[in-house]
């Protein structure tokens, strides 16, 4: 996993002076890298214990230019609006439930310009470890309950493209591509990701997730 969080960064080519947010950040596995390579970095998570652990290892590591923060990934409570060059996801905000206020709040904090990059479960994918990991676990899982958005669904271009756009950001602004993360052990084994980048210029501020259901 943290060869994973390194070749990304690598594919990135951080040029420094750069902020970047991890959202879903974990305990660093790729806010850890971005501050190697010179970025400012701020990793946000919703597991504390995460978070906590983050903390550690930034300290342990001497990086005084990474911290971490308890957050949600649809409502960044005190993250200022254009706050960053790069927001960066992997395999983390997929999971909240609120997908398009992800959407929205990463939109709001990356800076004019800025990049937006996401790692993504591709659902159904034959390639895909994960996605024939769930695919047969569903066969032995009761159904999911009323509203249950899968985060695999941020697999699928059409989702991708419906959020962002709601979020203010154009289509022809959004680009998606089948990769494979990690070492090359991971990328033999696991070839699972989806990257969609979406730099943009466009910002919404408008939250009412009384008005943001969407169909699992």
């Amino acid at each position: 996993m943290r060869q994973s969080g390194e070749a990304v960064v690598e594919s990135l080519a951080i040029r420094p002076p750069l902020r970047a947010l991890d959202l879903g950040c974990g305990d660093g596995t790729t806010a850890v890298p971005l501050a190697q390579a010179g970025a400012e970095a701020l990793g946000i998570d919703i597991a504390r214990n995460l978070v906590e652990a983050g903390q550690r290892r930034a300290a342990e590591m001497g990086l005084a230019n990474l911290n971490f923060q308890h957050g949600d990934a649809g409502e960044l409570q005190g993250v200022a609006d254009h706050s960053f060059d790069l927001a960066l996801s992997m395999f983390g905000a997929m999971f909240s439930p609120w997908p398009f206020d992800v959407a929205r709040e990463l939109v709001r904090v990356v800076k004019p310009g800025g990049r937006i990059v996401m790692g993504n479960w591709i659902p159904n994918d034959p390639t895909s470890f994960v996605s024939q990991l769930l695919k047969t676990s569903a066969a032995f899982a009761p159904p999911p309950p009323e509203g249950f958005i899968s985060p695999a669904t941020w697999g699928l271009e059409s989702h991708i493209v419906e959020r962002f756009g709601q979020a203010g950001v154009p289509a022809d602004r959004i680009t998606m591509a089948r990769d494979t993360g990690g070492s090359e052990k991971d990328r033999r084994e696991h070839p699972v990701d989806l990257k969609a980048r979406a730099p943009t210029e466009t910002l919404i501020h408008s939250r009412d997730r009384a008005n943001k259901s969407e169909s699992p």
